[in-house]
């Protein structure tokens, strides 16, 4: 099982090159991946669970949303444009 070392007839069964390594692998000793490629069985994963999130829309709306700055006030000091020259 696994990697070819010996070309040997086995009925039924064929050698084929893995897409990812480029090693020899008689046929039945490979898989086909997510992504349609032909491996070996050691190569092999199955699809990583973070491909397949789907998205939805959030429709956490806060209500009134306001500042919090009072009137009058501002957070830093404003520059403007004379002053920067």
């Amino acid at each position: 099982m696994g990697i070819v070392t010996q070309d040997k007839w086995v009925k039924g069964t064929y050698n084929s090159i893995s897409d990812d390594s480029g090693q020899k692998y008689k046929r039945k000793d490979m898989r086909k991946t997510w992504d349609n490629k032909l491996v070996g069985i050691d190569e092999w994963s199955p699809k990583q669970p973070q491909l397949t999130i789907r998205s939805y829309t959030d429709y956490q709306i806060a209500a009134d949303a306001r500042s919090d700055a009072t009137p009058g006030v501002t957070a830093g000091p404003v520059l403007t444009t004379s002053e920067l020259i």
